[in-house]
Formats: C-alpha cells, structure tokens, sequence
C-alpha cells in the first residue's frame, strides 16, 4: 500500500518538528526549504558571542534515522485544485522550476525581517535568522575592535566603531544587546585594555517601550538594568535611514555607529502573498480554522492543507508570531496526523511564562516581578536548553558553558 505523500514548506520551529516527528513509516514525507538547517533562534546571539560552537545552533534535516525526502528550494505558488506545488531550486548554480504534487499539504514558510523600507536597512544593517547571520555578526564585532585598535585613531572615530545600534526593543533585540553588553565588559575590555569604557550600545524601537509582552515594571527594570552597562535605550525613535557606520533618525539626527542590528519585526513571505487564500488585516498571514486547515477565500477550509508558525493564524484566535506558538501547533498536527484525529479536537494555545535576558547574569519573567536577578537568568538558560529538545545538544551546551566558565569563550581565552 503507497503511503500518502505530505509535503511540508519550511524548515523553521514548526516545519523542522514535523520533518522530523510525523510518522515516516506511514507518510511519504517531502520537505521544501532554502534552508537544509533549522536554527535555533534563540541560542543565535549566545553563538555569535562565542558562548558555544555555531554548530550547536542548529540542527541539520536530514537524519540517517529518517525516511525522508528534501528538496532546497522554494514554493512559488500552489495549485489547491490540481494538488500541485510550484518550487524553484534555491541552490546557487541552479534555479531550476520544478513541479511537486502532494496528497496533503502543510504550509509553515515563516516570515522574512520587516524593515519598514527604510532606506539602507537590507543593505547595511546586520540581521539574526540562521547560523550563517550570525557568524556575520560576530566577523563584524571582530573587525570593529581591530578597526578601533589601530595606531592614530581618534577617540570619536573609536566610540562611533565601538557603538552599536540594536533595532528593535523586543526579546530578540534585548537578549543579544543583553549577550554582546556581557561580552564587551567581561571579555573585549580586557582583551582590548586601550579601549575600555568606549564601548556602548543603544536600542531603538518606534514603540514607546521595550518588552511590549511584558508588564510595565519589568520593562522600567530591564531599562534602569541596562542604563548601570552603557546600554541607552531610545524609545520613540523613528529611523529615517541606515548607513554602513551611522543611522539617520527624525530626533537626533546622524549617529555614528560600528554596526546596526534590525532585529525590528516581520513581514509575510513571498508565497503568502501569492497565495489565493483567506489571510488576516494587518501582518498577512494564512487564515486557518481551528483545526490548523487553510481557508479559502469564501472562509472554507481546505481539507488537505494546513498552515502554522508565523506565516498562519487561527480565525479570530491573534495568536503572536513566537516559537512556543508555531512548536505548540506543530505537536498538535503531528499527534492529528499520527493517530488520525483530524477534525475532532480543535488546538488549543497553552501559555507560558515568558522570560528574556537582559545582561549581567540578570533577568526578567513576566508574571513574576520577583523574578528577577540571577534567579531570572537561571530560568532563561534552563528554557534555553528545553527548546533543543535533544540530549546531545543538550550536553554539548553544558560543556561548552562549563569551559567558558573554566578557560574563558573561544574568542576570548583566558
């Protein structure tokens, strides 16, 4: 008997569970994605600052323990009638259009940074979404400080290399200001002695404060946190353009800087857009039911295609676009599809308490405004471990944080 053939788009938190936990002895699993890894988003900047190996940050797809199928390339478009796909290979010296037909369908493509058209962002500014980013970024924290280390630099030229710009005031924007704050002060300013003291770093969000998510005196806490590292937090901020060494806002004018980091929202893929589906009013994103099924443009949902993670939201359900949610809908669909229960029990979004870095070995649990300090960061780093969700991951990071503490990070030996 042929098994059914489900294709999976993406290999982000929710593409990446369903590759790897949907029964591979009962479907015919074929995964599409550019990526033939799936980051862990938020070991990223821990990575880049050289807190554990980068390889740690992710995890590969294919597995010799699984019967699956992977193809690295894009969806363009899908044919919902004729149960076709549209794909483009995404490998470098080929882009190749192929056909990919499916019994089932499950769309989870994510979204790309949103960078609101500002001038100069994609060209200049530096992003955190894979591996492959933040190695970028650490290459770049490197070449600022040898930049800054040279003979005959003058002390402005060295505070604007050693300033930098984190765009965007929430978790991800406070956790990897909060992780290079950590390895500026207890690191780089004994390595580079010449230059400590004159490096900084300033987050600028258009909100009128950081951590949205969070209550409002964990968010003054995290500000007053930073304001005792040389971390400015500029609230309000309207960025008008983003240049190589500088950013451009309505308030202040030029701001020299080192490197800009746009951790500032999402915006939809390139095939949500193509798509001819029902999709929410702001962000759009697929519209499901609460089964996880698209719906059509009537609001019909179609059986035999489902979508999840950022790129899809519940009708009437505003569920953000975070990875507890896309892990939690993933479980859901992976248990509907392994013990045929699709349409008998709706998902259900359970929340968790969120938590979030903010340097210092300090942190912040919304919900708990006592939470707060080394108890906070205790509680960071322990979910920061459940989300690789595997044993040798798991160890591996252990180690790693174990001889950092012992020898020093591996760009920063004692």
């Amino acid at each position: 008997m042929s098994r059914e053939r489900v294709v999976i788009v993406g290999t982000g938190w929710a593409g990446f569970q369903l590759s790897q936990k949907l029964d591979d002895k009962k479907f015919d699993i074929v995964v599409v994605s550019p990526e033939e890894t799936s980051p862990y988003t938020p070991l990223l900047a821990s990575a880049a600052c050289g807190l554990f190996d980068f390889s740690l940050a992710e995890e590969p797809v294919r597995r010799k323990s699984r019967q699956i199928t992977y193809y690295k390339a894009v969806v363009k478009d899908v044919d919902f009638k004729s149960k076709n796909c549209k794909c483009r290979s995404a490998c470098d010296e080929d882009d190749k259009d192929f056909d990919l037909s499916y019994d089932r369908l499950i769309l989870a493509p994510g979204c790309v940074p949103n960078t609101f058209d500002t001038p100069g962002a994609v060209e200049n500014a530096y992003f955190v979404r894979n591996v492959k980013d933040a190695k970028r970024l650490q290459a770049r924290m490197k070449q600022i400080l040898e930049l800054a280390s040279l003979p005959g630099v003058s002390d402005k030229r060295q505070r604007d290399l050693l300033h930098i710009i984190v765009v965007g005031g929430g978790p991800t924007g406070v956790e990897i200001t909060a992780e290079i704050s950590d390895l500026f002060s207890q690191d780089f300013a004994q390595l580079y002695p010449t230059l400590k003291g004159k490096m900084s770093m300033s987050i600028h969000d258009a909100a009128p404060n950081i951590l949205g998510a969070f209550e409002e005196a964990l968010q003054q806490y995290t500000i007053g946190s930073f304001s005792q590292r040389n971390v400015k937090v500029v609230t309000g901020s309207k960025i008008e353009k983003v240049e190589a060494e500088c950013i451009t806002t309505k308030d202040d004018g030029r701001i020299g800087c080192g490197m800009v980091i746009w951790t500032a929202g999402n915006k939809q893929s390139p095939l949500v857009d193509a798509l001819d589906v029902a999709k929410t009013d702001k962000l759009p994103r697929i519209l499901t039911d609460g089964h996880l099924h698209v719906l059509d443009c009537q609001k019909q949902p179609l059986h035999d295609v489902y979508a999840l993670g950022d790129a899809a939201d519940i009708k009437k359900y505003f569920l953000p676009t975070t990875a507890e949610v896309a892990v939690q809908k993933a479980r859901y669909l992976i248990d509907v599809f392994n013990r045929d229960l699709d349409g008998q029990t709706p998902f259900s979004y359970r929340q968790k308490a969120l938590v979030a870095y903010i340097g210092g070995h300090d942190g912040v649990v919304d919900g708990q405004a006592d939470w707060t300090g080394q108890r906070a960061w205790a509680a960071w780093r322990s979910k920061n471990l459940m989300w690789t969700e595997s044993w040798r991951r798991t160890v591996m990071i252990s180690a790693y944080w174990t001889l950092d503490w012992l020898g020093g990070k591996e760009i920063a030996r004692r």
